[in-house]
């Protein structure tokens, strides 16, 4: 009778391959750490982009119109200052939706000052230069029409 053997890994060779498993995780790891934070700033960043275009837009209509229209969501030619901007962009029910029709329902308004996302409670705890956290927010000055990180 004839026994074939099946070829099977050694324990030691099992242990090796642990071992360099181990060690390729041990450099991929560290670069995934971050991604969480940079991904909310980046969601942070580019909503403060949209609402920034969607203010250069309202402006940019009342200049060749001058006159009677309606900018974004709901907001009139009379919602806006001597120079084109307007003079809010939203209220508590409603932040930023004078001027996005889909505005994003977590974002909170105090007077001119506009919190978003990522500087929330579940934010960003590590601050970095020019990048939204928790304990920074934003500012718009309906006067130049800018919408800043503060």
């Amino acid at each position: 009778m004839h026994h074939s053997f099946r070829p099977a890994f050694t324990l030691i060779e099992l242990i090796f391959v642990i071992v360099i498993i181990g060690v390729l995780a041990s450099f991929a790891i560290p670069k995934f750490t971050g991604l969480s934070g940079n991904a909310k700033i980046s969601a942070e960043l580019s909503t403060a982009a949209s609402v920034q275009v969607a203010i250069d837009a309202c402006h940019g209509e009342w200049i060749i119109n001058e006159g009677s229209f309606t900018c974004g969501g709901s907001m009139a030619s009379s919602d806006l200052n001597s120079d084109g901007y307007p003079t809010t962009l939203g209220n508590a029910a409603s932040p930023l939706g004078g001027i996005l029709k889909n505005a994003p329902i977590d974002w909170s308004v105090s007077g001119n000052n506009y919190t978003g996302p990522a500087s929330g409670t579940n934010g960003v705890s590590t601050c970095k230069a020019g990048k939204p956290c928790i304990g920074k927010h934003w500012v718009y000055d309906n006067q130049q029409g800018t919408f800043a990180l503060n």
